[in-house]
């Protein structure tokens, strides 16, 4: 009965740890994690070093590592996301917008004829 109930909490664990990567992958890949929320991630890393003070007891007393493995792997993930979101979540993000005498030049494109139709009726 305990080898199954590793495999349940094994199997479980990598289903929560491949949930991180999308929004890791995500994130690196804009640059932005200002959608998501620091407290929120603060909090779940707190509740993970706290689990992992308990798989740590577990695997000394009882000699159970399906829980000490996954609460790892998740801890070791939420140390990234947090990491990622103060790296890309401070910044604001950058509008590039041209300049007002860009705007003024001759349009060259249909956004540039656009742009140049409505100054005129303004």
């Amino acid at each position: 009965m305990t080898a199954i109930m590793d495999v349940l909490q094994l199997s479980g664990g990598i289903i929560l740890c491949a949930g991180y990567l999308p929004q890791i992958r995500r994130i690196l890949t804009t640059r932005s994690a200002h959608d998501l929320s620091l407290a929120m991630w603060l909090s779940v890393l707190t509740g993970l070093v706290l689990m992992e003070i308990y798989a740590v007891h577990l695997f000394l007393t009882a000699g159970t590592r399906a829980l000490l493995i996954t609460n790892s792997a998740s801890l070791a993930f939420s140390i990234v996301m947090v990491g990622l979101i103060l790296t890309y979540g401070v910044r604001p993000t950058l509008l590039v917008r041209p300049a007002p005498e860009r705007l003024r030049r001759a349009p060259t494109d249909a956004v540039g004829q656009t742009v140049q139709r409505v100054e005129q009726a303004a």
